[in-house]
Order: structure tokens, then C-alpha cells, then sequence
């Protein structure tokens, strides 16, 4: 297939793919944005009606507190309780009888009955049932009631067959209304607040019912409790707003066990605790979460759904807000084909673009082509269209062109070299000559230069070349000799410097030695040092803590003898209040004295009278005596008390001089243990201080120790290396003594010498020396010093710096270490 073919179709499969692909991820990604759409739809739907539903039923709240603490709420339940005795053994029946069978309004209506007028209680009810009646149409309840605290539904606004009813043991005990009564009026608490869920309540014909209750208080007396039944179509009508949420959206309120509370508005049917709906949302749900994913199921149909609970005192129910996939999955391709169609017109269009564009690059290469096939035949006179171009096709010319000049000037080339053969023929035969005699000289330089070099591969130093070569190659001659002479002083001079750098090396292997075992024993002196140190520092250590326990039991025995004087002191306060009481009482005794004394007066009195009464008077005289008895024993028994106060207050004020002494023994122990905890707390400060500067040498030993061992490795170290070194140079002599030098080469290697001894570096070109016998011996040279100079009889003994180090430990801890006295002899080195 041809590219004028190809390149249309490709640009046409090309744009197909593309856009393909684009029309593809379009859709994907339109898709999950109207997943994400429809889910954040759901949430602020089913966010917006939990708001509304619990506005509505905190209205509801608020609207019951306060029809319960209004004043009319409670006369007229106060007046219905006062009348309810009266109507006989069966109160349900007689007010079902009154005001629902014999009630001429419909079922539904009977409420438009306000009295049957038979008895107080008839007054009673209407006196109320105008007022409830009209607040019940206002606001839309389904009924209210007004229950006594024995369980009584003493009042109801539809009458229907609950009225009358006791809610502790009649039939309805365990409905919802029931439930809550029992909660409202067992409280004490008067803001109590009872609710319950939605459930069939059978006097109002099995239709879904919900209650809500609060206790009616009156002067702090519990009369009763308020009961309203829900209206179940305002929370429909809350629940049937479907604006927003398509033809197949809905929300809904569902209970615990999943069953509708609110009737669908998408369904003809009843709802209300008829149909249910399961899924793992309304479970996270009713346990307090909001949660959104698919609901199946519901209706027939796979939903996306959001999920919100809805709390209302003792209840939880879950707000559903939902929308079907069906609905969804059409927007969705509605969308695509939309995209789909708009695709395929972009295809057509980038097709005609492509196959315009292809042609208007094939054309010029099919006449390029055709140019390149005249140009292959031998055509130089082509027409080369488009050489002004600057895209890839006018570079293609242009390569093109440079052919065609090439060919043009190769047939210009082959015409000019072919008049030129014929003229340099006769002048190669002259050079080829010329040739040949330089290759004769060239060939007996490299013969000479060969002999040359062969001996100075074999060692021989002295063979240079005395012959001079033709022209220019005499300078390799004088090279080679130079560079010769050169070599042989430098091998002489360095198999003067091998010996020397035996010489030395044994030396220094010596004193590396040397230096190796005294740093050994150095070493071992130091883990000695070491070890004593951390012995000490044990010791300290102990006596540090030993210091901190003694200081922590000085400071108890202080506190306990500042407790024992605040004790004291309650002693010596409870003493003065004794003592204050004895002389209270001491007062009270003499108050008693005065009063026995005042009653034998008045006995002695009465004795005479009685007397001068004669015979009439013996009994009251008895009864006087008696008096006067008892008057004479008071004041015995008070004078004997009063003596025992009196003996008592002495003790006392003993006791308290007693115990102020106590006090003042204690403040003078406490103020010695305060002392004796100081001097503790200043010892323990010190053996701390001690010990951290223990802790300090113990680092600066185990440092110091860590370098003599390392320099015992490097003398070690050292020792093996001079040992290497002396072996190399040994085997350096060995070879520099394959050479054969001249004679005259000693006096440059007396002079290499004499220049390294006196610190300067041998020049860059040495002199050349003349040419001497190969017997020649070299002359005597001088050597540097060692570095390292061996211990002489003239230095002097040096104290070990660890000695020193343990001897000003001894001093600061008041002990003195015993030392060994250093009796090296005066040719030691000095230690560590």
C-alpha cells in the first residue's frame, strides 16, 4: 500500500481512536460525576427533611410544656378529677355511652359534642373541650388527651374507644400511650418529657399512632399527665416533597425495624408500617451514623440512597432520601449519545483534514521520487521542485540536489585525474629512488642504535656509541649517549642510598621495637589505673546513696518531730480548755451551793411554819424536813465536786507545764535534726561531686588507654613495615647490582649525596660525567640521621603522668594510694 494511501487512513484511524477513547473516559467520568452529584443531592435532601421533621416535633415538645403549665389546662382537669367519682363503678363505659354511642355525629366527628348535661362532670367537660377542641384544629394534632394519676383517661377530643380507659391495667396499657403515661407520671422530675414510636394503634382504627406526654403540675402537686397523639399527615406532607429528586425520588422516615413511618408519594397504597426496606445503611443509621451507598428492593428497583438519623426524645428513626439507578443510568446515556454523535462528526471532520493534509505531503515526494529515478539513470539536467521549502520535504530536495551535484562534479573529477596519470608517471620512478638511499641510512642507524640498546638491556651502562650517524639521525646517537651517562650516575647513586636505607632501617626496626614493649607496659599500667578507679567509684557511689538515705530519714525525723510539737501544741490547747471548763464548772458548783443553801432557808422556814400550824401542819413539817435533807446533801455533794475540780485544774495545770517542756524539748531535737540533715545533704552533695569527677578521670584514663593501645599497634605496625622495608631494599640492591656503571659516575653520586644531606633536592639536569673504566668504585658518601634517635645515658627518668594522676586522687579522697617508686634506670625512655 502506498503512503498516499496509508497516510489518509491513519489519520482518519487515528482521529478515530482518539476521539473514541475521549468520548469513552468522557463518559466514565461523566458518569461517576453524577454518582457523586446524585449522592451529595441525597445527602442535603435527606439533611434538609431530618431538619424540618425535627423542627416540627420540637414544636411539638414546646407546644405540650406549655399547654401543661397553662392554668387552664390545669382547672380543667383539677374540675374533671373532682367529677370523676360520680359517674359510678364503670366510669369508661357510662362516658363510651354518653359521648360516642349516643353521640348522633358520625364516627370521626364525634368531638362536635361538647356535654351530654347530666352531672358535674358533663359541666366540667365542656367547660374545656371548647378550648382544647379549638388548640387540637390549630394545630393540627390528631387528639389530645388528659389523664389522671391513677392512669384514667379522664378526657380525649375524638372520643374514640380508648376514653375512659385505665392506662395501668385496661386494655392499652401496652400501647404506646401507655408507655409513655407510665413514664411521665413516675418522675419526679417536672421538665420529664415521654415519647414513643410510631405503631398500630387500634382505637384509631389500627393506624399508625405516636404519643408524646408531660406531667401536669399544679402548686408543686403532680394532678395528672398531657398526652397528644401525632398527626401522621403533617409528617407526610413533610416527607412527600419530592423537588429535586427526579420521577422516581422520594423521602422517607423509617423506624427500627425498617418499616415506613411516613407514607410514600410515589405509591397509591398506604406505606405506614406496611412496607419495609432493608440494607446496611439504615442499621448505621438507627446505631447514630449517616451513611449513603444502594438501597435494593424498595419498590422494585435498585435506589441510591442517603441515610441521617433522626433523634426525638426516646426515638430514633432514620430519614431515607432516594433516587433509582434506572433514572440515573438514562442520564447517563442521554449523555453519551450526545457525546457519541458529536464524536463521530469530529472523526468525519478530522478524516478530511488528514487526507487533505496526507496529499499535500505525498504529492511532492511522488515528484521527488520521480526526479531521484531520472537522476539513478544518468539525467543531471533534472527539474527539482520545491528546493525553497523548509519542512522535511525541501531537505529532502536539497539532499537531492547535493546528489546531483556530486555526480556532476565526479564526471568533471574522473576527466581531470585521467589527463593527470599520464604526467606523473616518470616522476614517481625519481622519488621511489630517493627512497631507497634514505632507506639504506635509516636502516644502518636502527642497526647501531640496536647494538646499543641490546647492551643496555644486558646491564652494560657503558656502551655508548662513539661512531656519528648521516644528517640528522647523529642527534639520536647523542641522545642515547646522554640519556646513558645519566642513567649510570643515577643507578650508582642509588645503589649508594640501598645501603645507607638498610643501615637505617635496622635501626629504626630497633628503637620500633623498643618503643613497642615500653608502650605495652604502659598499657597494662594503665588498665591497673583504670581498674582502681572504678573500684573507688563504687565505693563513692555507695557512700552516696548511703549519704541520700540518711538525708531522706533526716528530713522524715524532722517532719514527724514538727507533726510531734503541732500535736503538743493541741495538747497544751486542749489542757487550757479543760482548764477553762473546770472553772466554768468551779461557777456553776458555786451557783448550786447558793441554791442548797437558799432551799435548807426556805425548808427551815416552812419547819416553823408548819410548827405554829400545830396539828394541821405535821405532814407539811415532814415534807420540810425532807427538803431541808435533801438542801444539806446538795450542798455536801457540791462541795466535795467542787473540791475535785479544784484538785482536778491543779493536775491539769501540771500537765500543761508538762507538756510545754515536751514542746519545747522537740523544737530543740528538730532544730538538731534540721543540723544533722544539713551536714548529711552537704556530705551526699560532696561524694556526688566526687563521683562525677571520678566519672571524668575514668573517661580520661579509659582515653589514654585507647591511645597507648593504638600506638603499641602502630609500633607493632611500624616494626613489620621496617622489616618489609628492609627486605625491598635488600632486593633493590640485588637488582641496582646488575648494572655495569663507569667509574666517573661516584663523583655525581658523592654530590647527590652531599646535596640530600644538606636538605637541598638534586638538580632537574645533572652533569654529565666523562667516560670511565667500568671498574671504577664509587666514592665514600654521607648518610641523613634517623629521625628516631635511640634513648642515651644523658636523658633523665620521667614520672608517669597516670601515677601523678592516681596520687592527687588519694589527696582529694583523704586517703593516701600506695605507690611503687619509679626506679627506672636513667637510660629508660620516659613512660607513657
Amino acid at each position: 500500500m502506498r503512503i498516499s494511501t496509508k497516510l489518509p487512513l491513519a489519520a482518519t484511524l487515528f482521529a478515530l481512536v482518539i476521539l473514541s477513547a475521549s468520548v469513552t473516559i468522557g463518559l466514565v467520568q461523566q458518569s461517576r460525576i453524577l454518582d457523586e452529584q446524585v449522592y451529595q443531592k441525597l445527602e442535603a435532601t435527606a439533611d434538609g427533611r431530618r431538619n424540618e421533621a425535627r423542627r416540627f416535633l420540637e414544636a411539638i415538645q414546646l407546644d405540650a410544656r406549655a399547654t401543661a403549665s397553662d392554668m387552664m389546662t390545669q382547672q380543667a382537669l383539677f374540675g374533671i378529677t373532682g367529677a370523676w367519682p360520680k359517674l359510678g363503678d364503670n366510669p369508661a363505659a357510662e362516658l363510651q355511652k354518653r359521648y360516642i354511642d349516643d353521640n348522633p355525629s358520625p364516627i370521626g366527628e364525634k368531638y362536635n359534642l361538647d356535654s351530654a348535661k347530666k352531672d358535674s362532670y358533663d359541666r366540667a367537660h365542656r367547660q374545656g373541650h371548647t378550648t382544647f377542641l379549638k388548640h387540637l384544629q390549630a394545630q393540627g394534632y390528631y387528639d389530645i388527651f388528659l389523664i389522671d394519676v391513677d392512669g384514667n383517661i379522664v378526657y380525649t377530643v375524638q372520643k374514640e374507644r380508648d376514653f375512659g380507659t385505665n392506662l395501668i391495667s385496661g386494655p392499652y396499657k401496652d400501647t404506646g400511650l401507655g408507655k409513655v403515661f407510665r413514664k411521665a407520671s413516675e418522675s419526679d422530675d417536672p421538665a420529664v418529657f415521654a415519647n414513643s414510636d410510631f405503631e398500630a394503634y387500634e382505637p384509631s382504627a389500627g393506624d399508625p399512632a405516636a404519643f408524646v406526654a408531660v406531667p401536669i403540675i399544679m402548686n408543686e402537686r403532680k394532678l395528672g399527665v398531657l398526652a397528644y397523639q401525632l398527626p401522621n399527615d403533617q409528617l407526610n406532607s413533610i416527607f412527600a416533597n419530592t423537588r429535586g429528586l427526579g420521577t422516581t425520588g422520594e423521602t422517607v422516615l423509617v423506624d427500627r425495624a425498617g418499616l415506613l413511618v411516613s407514607d410514600s408519594p410515589r405509591t397509591a397504597d398506604m406505606d405506614s408500617l406496611r412496607v419495609s426496606m432493608s440494607a446496611p445503611l439504615l442499621t448505621d443509621a438507627i446505631n447514630g451514623q449517616d451513611g449513603s451507598g444502594d438501597i435494593e428492593g424498595y419498590r422494585g428497583m435498585s435506589s441510591h440512597a442517603a441515610v441521617v438519623p433522626l433523634d426525638f426524645g426516646d426515638v430514633r428513626w432514620a430519614v431515607v432520601a432516594l433516587m433509582g439507578e434506572d433514572e440515573i443510568l438514562a442520564q447517563v446515556w442521554s449523555a453519551g449519545l450526545k457525546s457519541l454523535g458529536i464524536g463521530a462528526i469530529l472523526v468525519l471532520v478530522g478524516s478530511l483534514v488528514g487526507f487533505v493534509f496526507s496529499r499535500s505531503l505525498t504529492r511532492p515526494i511522488s515528484e521527488l521520487v520521480t526526479s531521484m529515478g531520472q537522476l539513478a539513470d544518468g539525467n543531471t539536467n533534472i527539474d527539482l521542485k520545491g528546493i525553497d521549502r523548509s519542512d522535511e520535504i525541501g531537505d529532502m530536495v536539497r539532499s537531492v540536489a547535493v546528489f546531483r551535484q556530486a555526480e556532476i562534479d565526479k564526471r568533471e573529477l574522473e576527466a581531470e585525474n585521467e589527463s593527470r596519470r599520464t604526467a606523473t608517471e616518470s616522476e614517481r620512478h625519481q622519488r621511489e629512488a630517493e627512497r631507497a638511499a634514505a632507506q639504506a641510512e635509516l636502516t644502518e642507524a636502527i642497526e647501531v642504535l640496536g647494538t646499543g640498546l641490546q647492551r643496555l638491556a644486558n646491564g652494560d651502562l657503558t656502551a655508548t656509541i662513539r661512531k656519528p650517524l648521516v644528517g640528522n639521525l647523529d642527534r639520536l646517537r647523542l641522545d642515547f649517549n646522554t640519556s646513558l651517562e645519566r642513567l649510570s650516575a643515577t643507578v650508582a647513586s642509588v645503589h649508594g642510598n640501598v645501603a645507607e636505607i638498610n643501615r637505617k632501617s635496622g635501626t629504626v626496626s630497633s628503637a620500633t621495637a623498643d618503643l613497642s614493649h615500653r608502650t605495652e607496659q604502659q598499657a597494662a599500667a594503665l588498665v591497673e589505673t583504670s581498674t582502681a578507679i572504678r573500684q573507688i567509684m563504687e565505693a563513692i557511689r555507695h557512700s552516696s546513696e548511703r549519704a541520700e538515705n540518711a538525708s531522706k530519714l533526716a528530713r522524715e525525723a524532722r517532719a514527724n518531730s514538727d507533726r510531734s510539737g503541732e500535736i503538743v501544741g493541741g495538747a497544751v490547747d486542749a489542757m487550757s480548755r479543760i482548764e477553762q471548763a473546770s472553772s466554768e464548772i468551779s461557777k456553776i458548783i458555786n451557783v448550786i451551793d447558793e441554791i442548797a443553801f437558799q432551799t435548807n432557808l426556805l425548808a427551815l422556814n416552812a419547819g416553823v411554819e408548819a410548827a405554829r400550824a400545830g396539828e394541821a401542819g405535821k405532814g407539811f413539817a415532814v415534807v420540810a424536813q425532807e427538803v431541808r435533807e435533801l438542801a444539806q446533801r446538795s450542798a455536801t455533794a457540791a462541795k466535795d465536786i467542787k473540791s475535785l475540780i479544784t484538785k482536778s485544774g491543779q493536775e491539769v495545770s501540771n500537765g500543761v507545764g508538762l507538756v510545754r517542756e515536751t514542746g519545747t524539748v522537740l523544737s530543740s531535737i528538730a532544730g538538731q535534726v534540721v543540723q544533722i540533715g544539713d551536714h548529711i545533704h552537704s556530705i551526699a552533695s560532696t561524694s556526688k561531686q566526687q563521683s562525677a569527677s571520678l566519672n571524668e578521670i575514668n573517661d580520661a584514663v579509659a582515653r589514654m588507654e585507647n591511645v597507648t593501645q593504638q600506638n603499641a599497634r602502630a609500633a607493632e605496625q611500624t616494626n613489620t613495615e621496617m622489616a618489609g622495608l628492609t627486605r625491598d631494599a635488600e632486593m633493590l640492591s640485588g637488582l641496582v647490582g646488575q648494572f655495569t656503571v663507569e667509574a666517573g659516575a661516584s663523583t655525581l653520586q658523592n654530590r647527590f649525596a652531599d646535596q640530600r644531606d644538606t636538605g637541598f633536592s638534586r638538580p632537574t639536569q645533572p652533569p654529565i660525567s666523562q667516560p670511565a673504566p667500568a671498574a671504577a668504585k664509587p666514592a665514600t658518601r654521607s648518610f641523613l640521621k634517623p629521625k628516631v634517635a635511640p634513648a642515651e645515658a644523658g636523658n633523665r627518668a620521667v614520672a608517669s603522668p597516670a601515677r601523678s594522676l592516681m596520687d592527687k586522687i588519694s589527696i582529694g579522697l583523704g586517703a593516701k594510694l600506695t605507690q611503687a617508686k619509679d626506679s627506672k634506670s636513667d637510660g629508660e625512655w620516659e613512660e607513657f
